[in-house]
């Protein structure tokens, strides 16, 4: 499969590559951290763009889709973030009618969090412009070199998790 056709003088590609190159190929950890970082910063514009909303909010919404209704705590502890951010960002999804807070009958100290049905619209709706994009992201890859790319990801995250596991606990 070919990679897309960029001019050499595209200046954006010009001072990633830059940063891409900074630490050399012995230096794969800074460069996923570096291409989350990216992803972050276009997805933010593009969920502030869409729908009015920081990335934090996108990910509680994302989170909420995903894990069914659950507390601000079980959020931020899959997402590994802080609760205050998370926290933040339920406040305001909250006043903007996107979610709603239930008791939960697991601890009186929390609540339970999930999508209002304007919630589910609006994430939907987004979602299915962002799958796009993902796609178009990964267009250069075959089926099975993503399958393959997953995979070296996962045995890497694994090796982080067991260099510490007291890090990845509670």
């Amino acid at each position: 499969m070919e990679t897309c056709d960029v001019p050499d003088d595209n200046p954006a590609l010009t001072a990633s590559e830059r940063r891409w190159t900074l630490f050399g190929r012995s230096h794969l950890p800074y460069r996923i951290l570096l291409l989350a970082k990216m992803i972050d910063r276009v997805t933010s514009q593009d969920v502030r763009e869409k729908a009015a909303m920081s990335l934090a909010e996108w990910r509680v919404m994302s989170h909420l889709e995903l894990m069914g209704g659950c507390s601000a705590s079980e959020i931020a502890g899959a997402a590994f973030v802080d609760r205050s951010e998370v926290s933040r960002a339920v406040a305001v999804l909250e006043k903007r009618g996107l979610i709603r807070r239930d008791p939960n009958p697991r601890n009186r100290k929390s609540s339970l969090i999930s999508l209002t049905e304007a919630g589910r619209r609006l994430y939907v709706g987004v979602r299915g412009e962002r799958s796009q994009v993902f796609k178009d992201w990964m267009a250069d890859l075959s089926d099975q070199e993503r399958i393959d790319l997953d995979d070296k990801l996962r045995k890497m995250m694994r090796r982080v998790v067991l260099s510490n596991p007291d890090a990845f606990l509670g």
